[in-house]
């Protein structure tokens, strides 16, 4: 008979792949995915006599949890049918001339586009299913402008696009509308019709529409997922996007688990040396979720409830703590541990698990604890069922070789795994291609811009209490034939969202002081490597490129076009100036000044303060 851990396995391997094609063509039934559901085969395996009922100690929404919120870490098959369906919504909205998108527009929304579809009968089973996620996939779907070349009635466009028809303003007859939104733009420019658009449009739409970001590019306009960091829809985030959605139902919401539970569960994972089938049972113990006597004798007046061998109510802690056995075993070498006394001050398992790991015990390690637990577990289930009798010491010498079996198994594995005897040497005094971490700043030659940004949520003077704010520091390092030698900045801003938008800003902001002061050639360093990374891309359309930064990035290759820069990572401690700079801002209790010290601008008007 299959473990619970090897049966938990093959539900997260077969039995939850076996129906994925199906689910990511038609939306199941409730009723059909219980069917699915193989709650009654991790709980009792395959029984010949192919009962239905099975003793389930746990809910399964509880089982279903992930692992980092205290459950199994099995999927829900309705997240995952949803979740497919889902992505498969956005693989049709964002390919409008593949085969599937032009046969279903001729079909069933010849007239509007996806996103303003609407059901019509008959319809297939797979549009139907397409038309019950489509709500989810207007809610986190939107378009990045760079052409403008999408529709202004039918596409999201903008934050209140689906109430565009309800805020227009009606023209004079004869009056063509616009159809594009580039049509809202001045002719030749990027820049937004403030009066076209507030003649078309009623409050608070015509504010929103100006206020919507337009991004310097050539490329085409970006179709944008909010729910990922690259903007590109995937099955993962579809399924995380139903499953909380799904969770929101009371019906549906997992058990909360409580921090010191959840911390002991996440260790218990992490072990490396402990076997499967104890972790699962550590799963168990800790959910309450063991068939001891008192909590499977309420279901059957057929099972005692009684110890098998003192004759007192069986709970995990008389089992594992108070039985005579198993206080004989605990007292025994190696551990020599009265756990009457313990339980007299921990009254449940989880505490008294922490009290054995606090306990500077040199035995006591997750791994032995949970290892002893669960061959007492063993033992008697052995004598309950099979009348096997053991001693307390059989259980320690058990306990001691299945650590020992399963490390000489991981080593074993570990030899066989072939070995890289290459030896990659490093040039530290060799400049590396941009985007890639320079290991001194002492190698660059020229201007140098250090950038850095701090990101918090703290109450600053003129914004609300718990608004994001930014602090920005800026150090530029000239070569000493030129009049200046160096230039600090800070300035504070809550425009951004993220920490990596914030140091975004920043870069963004190092690019205007530079073309402002006319640096040539300057070299940008920042401690963010994934910024660094993809400036020096030079490609805002990159998959790996976060969209909440692609305009910031397609605005300083604008500003830094002219001046031929190049974009490097360095260390925290190589940043120091910029960093403390920046830090500064937010440590403040005033708001904080814009600060330059440039030996060239003490006499005269600074430019830089200007610009800022």
């Amino acid at each position: 008979m299959l473990s619970h851990a090897a049966r938990l396995e093959l539900i997260r391997s077969v039995f939850s792949a076996i129906p994925v094609y199906y689910m990511s063509n038609i939306l199941f039934t409730k009723k059909f995915i219980a069917k699915l559901t193989a709650r009654n085969f991790w709980w009792t395996g395959i029984r010949q006599n192919n009962s239905n009922k099975s003793l389930c100690l746990r809910a399964w929404k509880d089982i279903c949890n992930s692992k980092q919120e205290g459950g199994l870490g099995i999927r829900n098959l309705q997240a995952i049918n949803e979740g497919l369906l889902l992505a498969a919504a956005w693989r049709l909205a964002e390919d409008p001339s593949s085969h599937l998108h032009l046969v279903l527009k001729s079909k069933y929304f010849h007239d509007a586009s996806i996103w303003t579809a609407i059901s019509t009968t008959p319809k297939s089973a797979f549009w139907s299913s397409i038309l019950k996620m489509l709500p989810k996939l207007k809610d986190h779907s939107f378009y990045q402008l760079t052409q403008g070349n999408i529709s202004l009635w039918s596409t999201p466009w903008c934050s209140l696009w689906a109430s565009v028809h309800d805020n227009l303003i009606i023209q004079p007859s004869g009056y063509i509308y616009p159809s594009l939104v580039k049509d809202l733009w001045i002719p030749g420019q990027k820049i937004w019709n403030n009066d076209l658009i507030n003649s078309l449009f009623q409050q608070p739409l015509a504010s929103v529409i100006v206020q919507t970001d337009i991004i310097h590019q050539d490329c085409p306009d970006i179709s944008c997922w909010d729910l990922t960091p690259n903007g590109t829809c995937s099955s993962k985030s579809t399924y995380k996007l139903c499953l909380q959605d799904i969770h929101a139902n009371p019906r549906n919401t997992p058990s909360q688990v409580f921090l010191q539970m959840k911390n002991l569960l996440k260790l218990i994972w992490k072990q490396k040396l402990m076997i499967p089938r104890v972790q699962t049972f550590a799963w168990r113990l800790l959910w309450k979720a063991l068939p001891t006597g008192l909590r499977v004798g309420r279901f059957s007046v057929h099972i005692s409830q009684y110890c098998c061998r003192c004759g007192q109510q069986e709970d995990e802690v008389h089992m594992f703590f108070l039985c005579d056995f198993a206080r004989a075993a605990w007292f025994s070498h190696p551990w020599f541990i009265r756990t009457d006394a313990l339980v007299q001050i921990y009254t449940n398992i989880h505490s008294i698990i922490l009290a054995l790991l606090n306990m500077n015990h040199p035995h006591a390690s997750v791994v032995n604890i949970l290892n002893f637990m669960w061959c007492l577990w063993k033992a008697r289930n052995d004598y309950l069922f099979n009348r096997k009798k053991a001693t307390p010491h059989q259980v320690n010498i058990a306990a001691t070789s299945l650590s020992n079996d399963f490390c000489d198994l991981l080593n074993s594995s570990s030899h066989h795994q072939p070995q890289n005897s290459s030896c990659i040497l490093t040039h530290t005094n060799q400049l590396p291609l941009q985007g890639q971490t320079l290991k001194s700043d002492l190698l660059i030659t020229g201007p140098k811009v250090y950038t850095d940004a701090s990101f918090k949520c703290k109450k600053i003077p003129g914004l609300l209490q718990g608004t994001a704010a930014t602090g920005v520091g800026i150090y530029i390092s000239l070569p000493h034939d030129q009049k200046e030698v160096s230039v600090q900045i800070q300035a504070s801003t809550s425009i951004t969202s993220t920490p990596l938008q914030a140091e975004a800003f920043a870069l963004l902001l190092a690019a205007k002081v530079a073309k402002c002061l006319n640096i040539s050639q300057p070299t940008f360093l920042t401690d963010c490597l994934s910024l660094a990374s993809f400036t020096a891309s030079r490609k805002i359309t990159e998959t790996a490129t976060p969209w909440t930064i692609r305009k910031v990035l397609a605005d300083f290759f604008c500003y830094s076009s002219d001046l031929q820069p190049r974009v490097f990572h360095i260390s925290r401690e190589i940043n120091g100036i910029a960093h403390n700079v920046a830090h500064q801002v937010l440590t403040s209790n005033v708001e904080p000044d814009i600060c330059c010290f440039a030996s060239a601008h003490r006499d005269m008007a600074c430019p830089v303060v200007s610009l800022l």
